[in-house]
């Protein structure tokens, strides 16, 4: 918040921290994956999926059991859900497994939903995220504990919690999975390349009414991106 702080002096903290994640989440609503193969599939091109990428979603939608907390247009939750629909415990370690990088993790923050809602019923439960486009990253869990889709996957088919105190939270299908290494690689291609929309770049703008420069506009950018 400081460098916020720091560009727009005229905005208290409070100003800042509403106006900045208001402008965070209206952009982020704009850019909608919906030309991925599964999503060309379900509206009727029937060529539009790969044999292993259909196999994945038998997977997905059957003995993975993963439609039945990633739901909705997105995967994540449907519309209209509640709590616990949103939120879940499934054993993620946090961000201070790095400890050497960001500091230790404030009890508060550890304790997902519940250092918010005080509730210790909620303690350790996150929000479920959204599955597409999960190939253009390398950092899975809320604690970036896993680097690839497959690492997710593997954990949630053994179903061993990394982070033991949150033990007595797991949600009841937190448990072994049983999938054989076969449907383990179809679940991931699907993840991987059936939910993936190849051409989100075409919601980056080409220029900004402030003038300044898309994406990142620090002095460093603006030489390397040939905003000068």
């Amino acid at each position: 918040y400081q460098m916020l702080l720091d560009a727009f002096p005229q905005y208290t903290r409070d100003e800042l921290h509403k106006g900045s994640t208001r402008a965070i989440a209206a952009f982020e609503r704009t850019v909608l994956a919906n030309k991925s193969p599964f999503q060309r599939f379900m509206r009727g091109d029937q060529s539009a999926m790969s044999d292993k990428e259909y196999a994945g979603g038998q997977v997905f939608f059957g003995d993975g059991g993963c439609v039945a907390c990633h739901q909705g247009a997105a995967f994540s939750s449907p519309v209209g859900a509640t709590a616990d629909q949103v939120f879940f415990a499934v054993g993620f370690n946090d961000l201070d497994i790095n400890n050497d990088i960001i500091g230790e993790v404030p009890d508060g923050v550890r304790l997902g939903r519940g250092g918010f809602t005080g509730d210790s019923l909620d303690n350790y439960k996150f929000k479920v995220p959204q599955l597409y486009n999960l190939a253009d990253t390398n950092v899975f869990g809320h604690g970036g504990s896993f680097s690839s889709v497959r690492e997710v996957v593997e954990y949630k088919n053994n179903a061993v919690a990394q982070n033991e105190a949150s033990t007595n939270q797991l949600d009841y299908r937190f448990s072994p999975l049983g999938l054989t290494e076969d449907e383990v690689t179809d679940l991931v291609v699907f993840l991987e390349e059936a939910l993936r929309d190849p051409d989100l770049m075409r919601y980056e703008p080409e220029s900004l009414p402030s003038g300044l420069c898309v994406i990142n506009n620090d002095p460093t950018s603006r030489s390397d991106l040939g905003c000068d």
